[in-house]
């Protein structure tokens, strides 16, 4: 894949910047406290991740390299369809560098939908298939989010353990799940429409609704795209909840697959509905709660999901900002530096 043209985060305004990490750093600092306060646990969760079996990490490694793939082939799929050829291998790069700039650059997911737009323009694509191709990646993440969540709940029921705050936490995620995907739609409808002033507060998104007004008509609705896109994104979910069970295993611990499943659902549908980009506290209490619920030690579980937080979001941080770094200060052919 030939190098992105430079982006610079520092067009981002620093207000819009700074404080995006603050509330979840504090939940996480005050989920930490209360658990290490207590010293008998505080020895108990050092000595499980000391005793961690590393073959189980491998197993982690693996899961984690498919669920780039999946996203990947998404976009494949789109670009195949466009008749343009490419590796799977570097749209998955691409896959990379997206997470690792919406987490250096928190832009509510846009900075790096368009980062992934203009990669995918770099393979050949047009502005419109580049567009089509990460507004059906979208689609497909709440459609997908949607079906685990309602399978999740199905077997939360039957356990008769639907309390309270998960009842308010799927009514959230349903108004987002249900909006986001018909605003898509409508505004693909609606391509004379045209965002008023309250447009300019949000990190490009005049640009990202410019191109979406180029998207070929019928794409976001082609059942075969969205049946393939939505069972790929969930092949992300059962990946990662895999990467959650061998970090499980990796501890000593055997959990039902069901168990990992619903617990690994719970915390990235409150993920979702967070505004704290990642989803950085909230995501590590709602999986501790949710595996402790089903027998799980305490201890365990916040071990377990801060390995698994560490193969999702910390560890690709250092490869996808290497590939960021690279992207920015390569230009494309011809151009002279300003």
């Amino acid at each position: 894949m030939e190098p992105l043209e430079p982006l610079d985060p520092l067009e981002l305004p620093a207000k819009r910047r700074r404080g995006w990490w603050i509330p979840g750093a504090l939940m996480f600092v005050a989920l930490l406290a209360f658990l290490l306060s207590r010293h008998t646990e505080e020895q108990q969760l050092l000595e499980l991740l000391r005793q961690a079996r590393p073959a189980w990490l491998l197993v982690a490694v693996v899961c984690q390299v498919g669920t780039y793939l999946c996203v990947a082939a998404i976009w494949w799929m789109v670009l195949r369809r466009a008749r343009l050829r490419t590796s799977l291998w570097s749209l998955a790069r691409l896959s990379l560098m997206k997470l690792a700039f919406d987490q250096v650059l928190p832009t509510g997911g846009v900075g790096g939908s368009l980062l992934v737009g203009r990669g995918l323009r770099r393979e050949g694509a047009s502005p419109g298939t580049s567009a089509g191709a990460v507004l059906l990646t979208v689609l497909c993440f709440y459609v997908a989010q949607a079906l685990g969540v309602a399978a999740s709940l199905f077997f939360l029921w039957r356990r008769s353990e639907l309390n309270d705050w998960i009842q308010w936490l799927v009514t959230a995620f349903g108004v987002l799940a249900l909006a986001i995907p018909l605003c898509i739609l409508w505004v693909t409808r609606h391509r004379e429409w045209t965002p008023g002033r309250f447009a300019k507060r949000i990190p490009a998104l005049g640009t990202l609704l410019k191109a979406i007004a180029e998207v070929p008509p019928g794409m976001l609705l082609n059942p075969g795209l969205l049946m393939r896109g939505v069972a790929l994104q969930l092949g992300v979910y059962v990946l990662d909840a895999a990467t959650l069970g061998a970090m499980l295993q990796a501890l000593g611990l055997q959990v039902p697959l069901s168990t990992v499943f619903v617990s690994f659902m719970v915390a990235s549908m409150a993920e979702t509905v967070s505004i704290i980009p990642g989803g950085v506290g909230t995501y590590e209490a709602a999986s501790v709660g949710m595996l402790n619920l089903f027998g799980v030690p305490v201890e365990a579980a916040l071990a377990s999901t801060l390995l698994l937080r560490g193969f999702t979001l910390w560890l690709p941080l250092v490869p996808g900002f290497y590939l960021l770094r690279h992207a920015f200060r390569r230009r494309p052919p011809g151009q002279q530096p300003g």
